[in-house]
This record gives structure tokens, sequence and C-alpha cells, in this order.
């Protein structure tokens, strides 16, 4: 019974090393498992991608998903600003930043959060909210991945 639970475990420990060898793309990764219990072969696709920013959606607003529903770039002085980040792809430790600037030269807000998301699209919310009315003019917000622009969008209150 402990050699079988044993060999369970070696399997697993070599079919999870295997699973983290694979290259960073998304691939069919063949995993074969050749212990005492017999062999066994298993395809499964990974996505270890490299993050990357896919998407920055701005508005009044994020849904469930944490995604903007209702795009848009003009705001009223008393709206709440987000911005949703969408990335792709894998990373440990990837941190997000956004810069918020008001006419190019004063900045009004800087925010940064890490994710580790583990493939595929994920999304995450940013925003800037002020206790009295904006100020009318032009707004900028840049967002960086890992301490690189990865774009900006321009915004206005009216």
């Amino acid at each position: 019974m402990r050699t079988t639970r044993r060999a369970a475990s070696v399997a697993s420990a070599l079919l999870l090393a295997a699973v983290f060898a694979a290259c960073n793309k998304k691939d069919d990764a063949m995993v074969t498992d050749t212990t005492s219990l017999g062999t066994t072969t298993t395809t499964m696709a990974l996505d270890t991608a490299p993050i990357r920013v896919s998407d920055i959606q701005v508005g009044k607003g994020v849904g469930s998903d944490y995604k903007i529903g209702n795009q848009t770039t003009t705001f009223a002085v008393r709206d709440t600003m987000y911005v949703a980040v969408i990335t792709d792809g894998a990373a440990k430790a990837a941190k997000l930043s956004t810069k918020w600037t008001y006419n190019d030269r004063q900045v009004v807000n800087e925010d940064s959060k890490t994710i580790s998301p583990a493939g595929g699209e994920t999304a995450t919310e940013f925003h800037v909210t002020k206790k009295t009315a904006w100020p009318k003019g032009k707004y900028k917000v840049e967002v960086m991945l890992n301490g690189a622009s990865a774009g900006t969008k321009d915004l206005e209150v009216k």
C-alpha cells in the first residue's frame, strides 16, 4: 500500500515537473510517466505565454468581471474615472501601474497592483475619484507593465 502511494506521489511530481518545464508559449505538452505503476501518457494544453497588456478600457464603472461595460473617454466633474487593464498570458508577480495626469503636467494619482495570472485573459481595475469636482480639461492615464509603458488613454472632463 505504501509503495503504491509513494509511486503515485512520484508520478504526480514527474507530471508537475514536466508541466513547469514546458516552453513559454501556448503548446500541447506530452508528458510520459514511466514509474513502477506502468506507462501513462497525457496531453494537455498549456498557456505559459509571457504576460502582455492586450487592451486598456476606460469608463464610468466596471462589471463583476472587472471590465468596462460602457466605454467612454468623456466624464462629468463628479464622475469616478475607471480603467480596466486587460492582460493575456501568465506571470508570477507582474506589476501593473497607472499614472493619471491633468493637462499633461500635474499628476493626479499613481497606483499599482501585483498580479499573478496563470494564463489566458485577466482584467485588473484601477480608478480615481475626488471628493470635490474635477477641474474641467484634458486628462491622461498611462498604464505600465513591470515598469514599461503599455499604453495611454486620453480622457476629458467637461
